[in-house]
């Protein structure tokens, strides 16, 4: 919105020192498109535009407005617009722990504490509250969907199976080892006093863990390589990802293993394994649920594009002015066809999304 008004005083300032710019005033407020009579102006669909290319929410997808077209873009403030409405006709509200509980995902995802959150939307420009205030506006989208759509997509077992057949070298992994490390490094060309002083930590560390005391703490104590201050915990690793000195000893041991210390150029090191994976094929059983969500959302996705296009469209007067050939929404927004009926979404594989659908779905999507 300061963009906005920046933009609008900008042109009022010119149009009050030069008169050849009142051409470019009347470009500017060209209505290009018409939501139940209400203009949308070539003004405001730059101002959209702008917001979203500089990722002024955190909550917008990477890329923003990035690479579209105004016709892309004019679709997609049509899609928000519409939605918006059906929002406030069925009079959808987000509560506060809805609101709430959105907001403590957002930050776990992102690992980030309450004043870490706070300080990264000032960094972004809003206040906690108008942050807060568009997290209300997704919240409540999400419910419309929900109330719209969401009961009429199913996956089924026979879907999650047929998937999981499809793609079935995703599923098969390498053999991988979870590693916690103690490691005390030594200076090039170390005098056998310093080796024999980190030799005597390591060992040290190894006794102790031995005896049951906890390694993560051991490690957070002692060490002073790679994951120092979080156990020691580097991961899982894949043969090839690791020093090949590290990797020989880590993939002799097997789970919970304490290896002997040992030296290599960089210091003495002292590994534990948390987990060990061998190469294989992941059980159907273990990614089902995976590939259940993965398998909803792509047919929700695709179902709020069809309900948009050919549902949502019939509520409405749209009027689309932007001249330019498109074979998928810039169409549904103009040209009519047959509201779709209630049968069951399907999610089979094939189904693929063209790749504007995917970038318009990507920007607006609610969930």
């Amino acid at each position: 919105m300061i963009k906005r008004n920046g933009i609008f005083l900008c042109i009022l300032a010119l149009c009050m020192g030069i008169g050849s710019t009142h051409s470019e005033a009347e470009v500017i407020n060209r209505i290009v498109a018409t939501v139940d009579g209400a203009p949308i102006t070539l003004h405001e669909l730059q101002g959209f535009q702008s917001e979203a290319g500089a990722g002024a929410s955190p909550l917008a997808p990477d890329g923003g407005a990035a690479g579209m077209s105004d016709k892309d873009v004019l679709d997609a403030l049509i899609m928000q617009k519409l939605v918006r409405k059906e929002v406030e006709s069925q009079s959808l509200k987000a509560k506060k722990a809805d609101i709430d509980g959105y907001i403590a995902r957002i930050q776990a995802q992102n690992n980030l504490s309450d004043e870490e959150f706070e300080a990264a939307i000032v960094d972004q420009g809003m206040t906690l509250e108008a942050y807060r205030e568009r997290v209300a506006v997704e919240v409540e989208q999400a419910l419309l969907m929900s109330k719209e759509i969401g009961s009429r997509v199913n996956v089924t077992p026979e879907d999650i199976q047929r998937y999981y057949d499809e793609y079935i070298d995703e599923y098969t992994q390498p053999a991988q080892i979870r590693v916690r490390h103690v490691f005390r490094p030594l200076s090039p060309g170390a005098e056998e006093a310093e080796v024999q002083e980190a030799a005597a930590i390591v060992h040290y560390v190894r006794q102790r863990a031995l005896v049951g005391e906890d390694y993560a703490k051991l490690a957070d104590e002692y060490s002073l390589g790679p994951g120092a201050g979080s156990g020691g915990d580097l991961g899982y690793f894949e043969r090839g990802q690791m020093p090949e000195g590290i990797e020989l000893v880590a993939f002799s041991l097997e789970n919970g293993d304490i290896s002997q210390p040992f030296r290599t150029d960089a210091g003495m090191h002292l590994l534990k394994i948390e987990d060990k994976r061998n190469a294989g094929l992941q059980p159907l059983e273990t990614v089902s649920e995976d590939i259940k969500n993965k398998l909803y959302n792509d047919a929700l996705r695709d179902r709020y594009a069809r309900w948009f296009k050919e549902d949502l469209r019939f509520r409405h007067h749209v009027e689309n002015f932007l001249n330019a050939p498109d074979d998928d929404f810039g169409s549904g927004i103009t040209e009519t066809s047959s509201v779709f009926d209630d049968e069951v979404e399907d999610v089979s594989p094939e189904r693929l999304e063209t790749p504007k659908r995917k970038r318009l779905l990507d920007w607006v999507w609610p969930f």
